[in-house]
């Protein structure tokens, strides 16, 4: 993300930065570049020697894999979908008056700790902030978080609730919402 220049055609750094802090929201801790796609949604131009350029390229992530858990070195199991993580894992590194993503690296991933500008941060608050209530619900809905541990390291810390992630979901918005970048 960091190479991507805004001078070419590439994402501005409030684009790069959002999709930073939206890796960091819901804890994407596996970033290795194959999780990663690079479309081109446009024509493809073509250039000098044997490529050709696209008019109109696309960054996505093409495997959330292990997320809403807690980001870890090994990208085990047992830290994605998992509430009892994500309740506990701040958006924010700590003591930090600045905004510096709260994102763990693991052995695979490419991002740990991302600044975040204030133009980034406000990006991702007002997409976040356009979600519904229901939108977010149906989120939970159709990822069938009441099939889910609480904690799949414990086996009787029983199910969550659609309710209980909506509710989650919004107030680790509101961490991001609320936060003013320097």
């Amino acid at each position: 993300l960091d190479d991507v220049n805004p001078q070419r055609g590439g994402a501005s750094l409030a684009q790069r930065d959002a999709l930073k802090l939206l890796a960091v929201f819901i804890q994407h801790t596996d970033t290795k570049p194959q999780q990663q796609r690079l479309l081109c949604l446009g024509e493809r131009v073509p250039a000098e020697g044997p490529t050709t350029k696209c008019d109109r390229p696309f960054m996505m992530v093409s495997d959330l894999g292990l997320t809403f858990g807690k980001g870890n070195l090994t990208n085990a199991n047992g830290k994605g979908m998992n509430y009892v993580a994500w309740a506990s894992t701040p958006v924010w590194k700590e003591g930090d008056a600045g905004c510096v993503g709260h994102l763990s690296k693991s052995f695979t991933g490419t991002l740990k700790n991302p600044v975040i500008s204030e133009a980034g941060r406000a990006f991702l608050a007002d997409l976040l902030m356009k979600l519904t209530d229901d939108q977010i619900r149906g989120l939970f809905e159709v990822s069938r978080v009441t099939l889910r541990l609480r904690d799949p390291s414990k086996a009787k810390s029983g199910t969550s609730t659609v309710e209980e992630w909506t509710e989650l979901f919004k107030r680790k918005r509101a961490e991001i919402v609320n936060r003013r970048c320097a």
